[in-house]
């Protein structure tokens, strides 16, 4: 469907660039102006930095620095406004990684969003719970997604649901109507769904464990974040011995025992994720290692990440799957000859800049590994637990099938932050010549930081 239209469009300087009549079509992709006898304007709903309507008047913010002005849409106003929206918030929910298995969808009500130091959001939304998290698709702004491992309080009453996070954001849901119980329930149930999966996964590990500690394992690990250590052996002393097992059971335990040895045990962290392709990928383990200067007890400036398939998931739920998906941690591609077939790769970021390093006290480092800590789960769970966000070069990303990735980077402010700390990787082809890659690879993380040669 055409919308007749006026249009402006001016540079920073707001010199008039182009101007006149135009047909506006809108597709999945694109927003396009077609003048008569004109050259059309073609416009990526990702080039759109923000829009604003007012008076019957839309202004749309470009990556240029241009603003495009549109008018004169009489009755079409209202429609056009709607479409544009929703087609630019389906394609924002691919491009800022909120893609996942849906559970429902379609329920419509109206939202009000409430963060600390920012200005309160509120209208009319479509509300989707997926795998993961509640996400809103405002009429008139931005995807909203919430994970259900953040939730820390659900209040119902009055016909209003009042969500709040650990992050003292306050999302409240009105409006829905004869929906208002089925959504209420539907949310209930993804929520529950969420904790039961990761009660499930810590089961399957120490299956003597009791209920009660069962629970309190999970309150620590929701939806795949990794705990520390000293936090798991408080509540259960068999967790990490069955972990450890797990290890061996994949093949890693020649790294697992060298990056033990080198780390300071009580900090190293563990996570466990179900894939995003649900039972076809089955599950996999994520550790934590802060390493530890050599021959002392100071925290280094390294953290290793690694991770790996867990090898019952796979054979009971799929055993023809390969153990590769592009998108998913603790999934890389493996030589066919590879011992460690359920292996991923190695990851290594730094927790701040050598000179900052070089200066910081023990207390300083302690409180810069909590906060690494709790910034690389937030990350992950943004993203989804993808892994090629994370590891692939500026150069590569410039390939066009990343485009997505580039936009992720360029939105998610927890992505920049793992980017920004990223050092390199290492893939796991034998375990000799894994390690002597991460050995030469530690060797050298202070000039290849520096340098950003990673």
């Amino acid at each position: 469907m055409d919308f007749n239209l006026f249009y402006n469009l001016k540079d920073n300087k707001s010199n008039v660039k182009a101007e006149g009549e135009a047909k506006a079509a809108l597709d999945d992709n694109y927003l396009t102006l077609k003048v008569d006898f004109g050259d059309a304007l073609l416009f990526s709903y990702t080039d759109i930095k923000g829009i604003v309507d007012n008076d019957y008047t839309v202004e749309i913010a470009l990556t240029s620095n241009e603003k495009l002005t549109l008018r004169r849409l009489g009755y079409q106003y209202e429609d056009f406004l709607f479409q544009l929206f929703k087609l630019r918030n389906e394609l924002l929910l691919k491009y800022l990684l909120m893609q996942e298995s849906l559970l429902q969808a379609g329920f419509e009500g109206q939202y009000s969003l409430t963060s600390p130091n920012e200005q309160m959001k509120t209208g009319q939304c479509e509300l989707r719970l997926y795998d993961t998290g509640l996400v809103i698709l405002p009429q008139k702004a931005d995807p909203i997604r919430s994970p259900y491992c953040y939730i820390s309080q659900i209040n119902k009453g009055d016909y209003k649901l009042s969500i709040i996070d650990e992050f003292a954001n306050k999302i409240e849901i009105s409006q829905l109507g004869v929906n208002f119980d089925p959504f209420s329930k539907a949310l209930s149930d993804a929520y529950n769904k969420m904790i039961t999966r990761t009660q499930e996964n810590i089961k399957e590990l120490i299956p003597e464990a009791d209920p009660a500690s069962i629970r309190k394992l999970a309150a620590l690990m929701k939806d795949g974040r990794a705990a520390k250590r000293k936090d798991i052996e408080l509540l259960s002393t068999e967790f990490w011995r069955r972990l450890t097992k797990k290890i061996d059971e994949a093949n890693l335990k020649t790294e697992y025992n060298f990056l033990d040895s080198i780390a300071i045990k009580d900090q190293e962290c563990v996570g466990q994720k179900r894939g995003l392709m649900g039972n076809l990928t089955g599950s996999y383990t994520w550790m934590l290692f802060p390493l530890r200067e050599p021959n002392s007890n100071k925290l280094s400036n390294t953290i290793v990440m690694e991770a790996f398939n867990n090898l019952k998931d796979q054979e009971n739920q799929n055993p023809q799957a390969t153990t590769e998906n592009e998108d998913t941690i603790g999934d890389e591609k493996q030589s066919e000859n590879n011992s460690a077939a359920t292996a991923g790769a190695t990851y290594l970021f730094q927790l701040m800049e050598q000179k900052e390093y070089s200066q910081a006290k023990d207390e300083e480092l302690n409180r810069k590994l909590e906060d690494f800590i709790k910034n690389i789960n937030k990350a992950m769970i943004d993203i989804n637990f993808r892994r090629e966000p994370i590891y692939l070069s500026d150069d590569q990303l410039d390939s066009t099938k990343y485009v997505q990735y580039r936009f992720a980077i360029q939105n998610i402010p927890s992505l920049r932050f793992l980017r920004s700390l990223f050092i390199g990787r290492v893939m796991h082809s034998s375990p000799e010549q894994w390690k002597s890659n991460i050995s030469s690879l530690l060797a050298n993380t202070a000039q290849i930081f520096d340098n950003k040669e990673k």
